[in-house]
């Protein structure tokens, strides 16, 4: 972490349940500052790489919730009027062999349909049930993961009404653009900025808007036009 116009940083190292790593930027004398904080059931500080190990109970105080409280705890302590809250924990998009092999088989599908061959029938169906069970499986993944699925995953019902027609190579090609194109971008670690207010009796963190950069914007753009040409 760098020192960026005097701001602080506070960086989520890891995140489960009830568990939390934190990394920070500058040495804390002693924990006890975190070991108050609502929902906080028990905090070691390891002062040889600054991390912070904090247990505490999902019933009494959500994740963003707390992980908000820490940083203003931290803030108050450090006597800084900006800090960065950064959330290196969220792993990143990697797309299961299923959305590999649909890929695959919809360019074997054009491939065979360009050139007139006679397998192009059944390549058809191949592409169409590889690309079926691709979204269905990214769907169900992200229902796992985060208790809902992307509006894009109903492109499936547009492949699946393809289904005996003519048309089921762009049916099928649209339906993996529109479940993982915009997943193929590379997604920066999310990152927020708060301004430090303090009170008489404690310390508000004002959120900054965040800036878009490229990669994101880039990401929407594909999210976007995939929507407008399934429509």
């Amino acid at each position: 972490m760098r020192d960026e116009r005097g701001a602080l940083h506070f960086e989520i190292l890891h995140a489960l349940p009830g568990r939390l790593r934190v990394q920070i930027e500058k040495p804390i004398d002693s924990e006890q500052i975190f070991r108050n904080v609502t929902g906080v059931l028990r905090c070691s500080y390891n002062p040889r790489i600054q991390t912070l190990l904090i247990k505490y109970d999902p019933d009494v105080v959500s994740e963003d919730n707390l992980i908000v409280r820490l940083a203003a705890v931290y803030a108050c302590e450090k006597q800084t009027k900006l800090l960065h809250v950064k959330h290196s924990e969220e792993k990143g998009f990697s797309m299961g062999p299923t959305g590999g092999m649909a890929l695959a088989l919809i360019g074997l599908d054009g491939l065979l349909k360009l050139t007139g061959a006679q397998l192009a029938g059944v390549s058809s169906w191949l592409s169409t049930g590889a690309t079926l069970a691709a979204v269905v499986e990214h769907g169900y993944q992200e229902l796992q993961t985060r208790g809902s699925f992307d509006p894009e995953v109903m492109s499936i019902i547009y492949l699946i009404n393809s289904i005996g027609k003519t048309n089921t190579f762009h049916a099928s090609l649209l339906a993996w653009i529109v479940t993982f194109g915009r997943h193929l971008v590379p997604k920066a670690a999310r990152e927020q900025v708060y301004l430090v207010h303090p009170d008489d009796c404690s310390v508000t963190l004002i959120p900054l808007k965040e800036k878009r950069n490229s990669a994101e914007f880039a990401g929407k753009m594909i999210r976007r036009g995939s929507e407008i040409l399934a429509k």
